[in-house]
């Protein structure tokens, strides 16, 4: 399987049921082709303008994006109607989902965790925390802050763990969505 094969497959089998991906897209069929496919255009666009990390033998990925000029996008214009196209009338909840992260969005450069993806099988062993504490050492070395929304109450421990703290107050989805948590670390964290 190739890097960008694994990568894909990571996010997919890491991302195919959670209660944001559900929120997403409902229906498991329709939500496992549009996920395919929009991750199919967030890692080579991730790659050009931030980085993609792989880690623990393809089981966990980060993607970072720059945050110099204001929130950073996962997809470009064209990927963004692409998706639109996937998602048919759930596409409304990306719209939704990305003007509230763009509203709290920091100004302020940093690296923006947009996504991290540990395989099921690899899930709550420490991998995903090991994986980041690399990335966010690296970040620290060049003196960038780092920001993210963690999707879960307990993706939030393991980040204030590891030096971030809650920006602002939780975003609360739509349409009985679930809780996102903004949260900044500072370089040195």
């Amino acid at each position: 399987m190739s890097g960008d094969d694994v990568r894909i497959r990571t996010l997919l089998r890491a991302f195919a049921d959670d209660e944001f991906a559900r929120w997403l897209a409902p229906d498991q069929q329709h939500r496992h082709r549009v996920y395919r496919e929009w991750f199919g255009m967030v890692v080579p666009r991730a790659e050009r303008i931030g980085e993609v990390v792989v880690g623990a033998d393809g089981l966990a990925v980060q993607v970072w994006l720059p945050g110099r000029d204001g929130p950073p996008s996962l997809l470009d214009e064209d990927g963004n109607r692409r998706l639109a196209e996937l998602a048919g009338p759930r596409a409304e909840r990306f719209r939704e989902f990305g003007a509230l992260a763009e509203a709290q969005h920091p100004a302020q450069p940093h690296q923006y965790l947009a996504m991290i993806a540990v395989d099921p099988s690899a899930q709550s062993t420490g991998v995903g925390g090991a994986e980041l504490r690399r990335a966010l050492q690296r970040w620290d070395a060049q003196g960038l802050p780092s920001y993210l929304e963690a999707s879960s109450a307990r993706s939030r421990n393991l980040y204030l763990r590891l030096g971030f703290r809650d920006t602002g107050a939780p975003m609360v989805l739509p349409h009985d969505g679930p809780t996102m948590y903004p949260m900044w670390r500072d370089a040195g964290g």
